[in-house]
């Protein structure tokens, strides 16, 4: 059965995971070593982690985005992130293409991968027992603008947030208010301004 086939059995009608099952296929279908009979080429290798990728972004359910990371997901697209990032995506798999259409390619799978990386539930423990941290920070000064405002988002928002550690930075598009009360000389018909 051709991979499209596999996934599409897996899918609900957004392009989600269906369930928790679904979860541990989509994980065996994730390919880990390039020279898989699944995939030949390099742009087959980029097309079938970035279809891979838009699948968990697509998915909402909880229970199963929690399931993909239990499973081991992150650290594959942890390892997608680092291989597309220094270019080994698809090294040792032959029929490679020009080079402008793999860096096209690469830059398509490092923006499913930060949206994918986006609604995973991403905890302190995966932090630190994987380097997805790192490989993100790594992106925010890669040549695509796009990718550098997708990795600052990701690790300056969506993972504070999750991680409860959100503080504003004073300056930077942050409005802080802080209450004053008003000095007892004065009565509620003074302005009073600091």
């Amino acid at each position: 059965m051709k991979l499209d086939d596999e996934i599409a059995n897996i899918l609900d009608k957004d392009g989600g995971l269906l369930n928790v099952g679904a979860v541990e296929r989509l994980v065996q279908l994730m390919p880990n070593d390039p020279q898989d009979d699944v995939v030949s080429k390099v742009a087959d290798v980029l097309a079938c982690c970035s279809m891979l990728a838009g699948v968990i972004a697509a998915t909402e359910n909880a229970e199963c985005l929690n399931q993909f990371v239990h499973l081991g997901g992150l650290w594959s697209l942890d390892d997608w992130l680092q291989e597309a990032h220094k270019g080994k995506v698809g090294e040792g798999v032959e029929g490679g293409g020009s080079p402008k259409e793999c860096d096209k390619g690469v830059e398509d799978l490092l923006l499913a991968l930060l949206q994918a990386l986006d609604g995973l539930p991403v905890d302190l423990k995966a932090l630190k027992t994987c380097s997805v941290g790192k490989s993100v920070n790594h992106l925010r000064s890669h040549k695509n603008p796009e990718i550098q405002k997708k990795a600052r988002k990701l690790q300056r928002t969506s993972w504070l947030h999750q991680l409860g550690w959100h503080s504003p930075h004073f300056g930077v598009d942050t409005e802080v208010v802080v209450p004053i009360p008003k000095p007892s000389g004065f009565s509620d018909d003074d302005a009073y301004k600091i």
